[in-house]
């Protein structure tokens, strides 16, 4: 049996690999040779007794993470981890040592020009040492910003009067892309297009937590989504077939020709009341698309006061220091439940009129 790691019943200290141990003829319990010798005897008479064996303590039992309170924040992305954890779960940077070592943005002034891959001329941008990334990569290179949990942006750095490090905080998820937005969006009053934002809309904002505007433009959507389909179900669809009827389309047909086509357009053109109804499906789906692209327009602005009103809000209420980023965090991160509900939502809403 390998004793490595048990604990001399007599000095207390670990057995090593090398180190003399005998064991008890009665009970089997180890011991170093001298501290046995010592000891003149086995100190566990009450196994003697009852005719049981020695058996190893068990391994001390994986403390459970989750259950523990979130204190320890990442040197390097701001997030809170469980008090025990060695690495964020997050960015996966080191939690042991200093800060300093492990932070993705060190003090540590950068290389000359001519030993730096990365550097260009000073005047060249706003970059320190005219590199486009801030120091703090593996082995003193810059880190790339697809790498960096800030993308590329200092956790000091001020977003309005607001520190990036707690708009991190908040934002939780894909703080890559959103910080070098908000940081472009007041630095250089240059937006990004939000392709998420623009597919999903109200539903992205609700996401996103952003929940009066999110419920605004969901039901929007909805409203106009139910009047497309109401009116295709209601006016659209027997009209369309009432004119193929009329000229001359069967009833089995797979198709139109050319002229029974050019015949349903000039009956449209002579009636302009029956054109109104074939077009207003189009136009409950031009609106829909006017939202899409204005929240793919506006989104990351909007994303981005929303998370400014959250900060001086929560600063307004004096929350303790000790609980204030757990406050961020709890009310930033993202809504998924929502978005799973939605999406039900959608599919009941698009299926239901087959039914019928």
């Amino acid at each position: 049996m390998n004793y490595t790691g048990i604990k001399c019943p007599v000095c207390d200290k670990a057995f090593q690999p090398d180190d003399d141990i005998v064991v008890c003829p009665e009970c089997g319990a180890p011991y170093h040779r001298e501290c046995y010798h010592q000891a003149g005897k086995c100190k566990f008479d009450d196994l003697h007794e009852a005719g049981k064996r020695w058996t190893p303590p068990e391994a001390p039992k994986k403390p459970d993470v989750s259950a523990e309170i979130k204190d320890q924040e990442c040197p390097s992305c701001g997030k809170l981890n469980a008090h025990s954890a060695l690495f964020c779960d997050q960015c996966g940077a080191s939690l042991s040592g200093q800060p300093a070592q492990h932070h993705n943005r060190t003090n540590t002034p950068p290389p000359p020009a001519d030993q730096n891959p990365y550097s260009r001329p000073q005047d060249n941008g706003p970059f320190p040492g005219g590199s486009p990334f801030p120091g703090g990569g593996m082995g003193g290179a810059p880190m790339p910003f697809a790498l960096d949990p800030m993308g590329g942006v200092d956790a000091n750095e001020l977003i309005d009067d607001v520190p990036a490090g707690e708009m991190a905080k908040l934002v939780h998820t894909n703080t890559a892309y959103y910080m070098p937005v908000f940081r472009n969006m007041k630095v250089y009053k240059k937006n990004r297009f939000n392709f998420c934002a623009f597919l999903f809309s109200g539903g992205w904002m609700l996401y996103r937590k952003q929940y009066k505007w999110g419920s605004i433009i969901t039901a929007l959507m909805f409203a106009l989504y139910i009047g497309y389909t109401y009116c295709n179900i209601a006016f659209t669809f027997p009209l369309l077939q009432n004119l193929m009827i009329q000229v001359g389309v069967e009833q089995n047909s797979t198709g139109l020709t050319n002229q029974q086509l050019q015949a349903m357009l000039d009956l449209l053109m002579q009636n302009p009341s029956q054109l109104l109804i074939v077009l207003l499906p189009y136009a409950f789906l031009g609106l829909m698309l006017a939202i899409m692209i204005f929240v793919g327009l506006r989104g990351n602005r909007m994303y981005m006061n929303h998370c400014l009103h959250t900060v001086h809000k929560l600063r307004a209420e004096n929350v303790p220091a000790a609980e204030y980023n757990v406050q961020l965090q709890a009310r930033g991160n993202v809504n998924t439940p929502i978005t799973i509900c939605l999406l039900v939502c959608y599919l009941i809403i698009t299926w239901l009129p087959r039914f019928f």
